[in-house]
């Protein structure tokens, strides 16, 4: 299941694409953290950007969350752990309820508009 941290976002990749790869992980019971490299990239690819933050957590913002009852101001973010230089990780417990709501919804209102 390590592989699915090998995904690679291309010009040919699709919503599709990225949305299995998110529910591969929200349904794994092996991975226990994620990188948050890893959840950038995606996030990028969603059309999210990471904005400022303090102390340990990552925030993003993405403009189609902006009027979402959820997500104030379009903001949504997670609590990250440092596993010293620059690796930094997402718990995948805190992925399944407070990112993977998140990016599932902001792939359903781009497949709307």
């Amino acid at each position: 299941m390590k592989s699915i941290f090998k995904f690679k976002i291309t010009e040919q990749t699709t919503l599709q694409d990225v949305e299995n790869v998110l529910d591969k992980l929200f349904e794994s019971k092996q991975i226990k953290e994620i990188p948050l490299g890893f959840i950038k990239k995606i996030v990028e690819f969603l059309g999210g950007e990471q904005v400022h933050a303090t102390g340990s957590s990552v925030r993003f913002y993405h403009q189609l969350l902006v009027d979402h009852e959820f997500y104030y101001k379009g903001l949504f973010q997670i609590h990250k752990t440092h596993k010293g230089g620059n690796q930094d990780f997402v718990l995948h417990r805190n992925f399944k309820k407070y990112l993977y709501p998140a990016l599932k919804e902001i792939i359903a209102l781009k497949k709307i508009n």
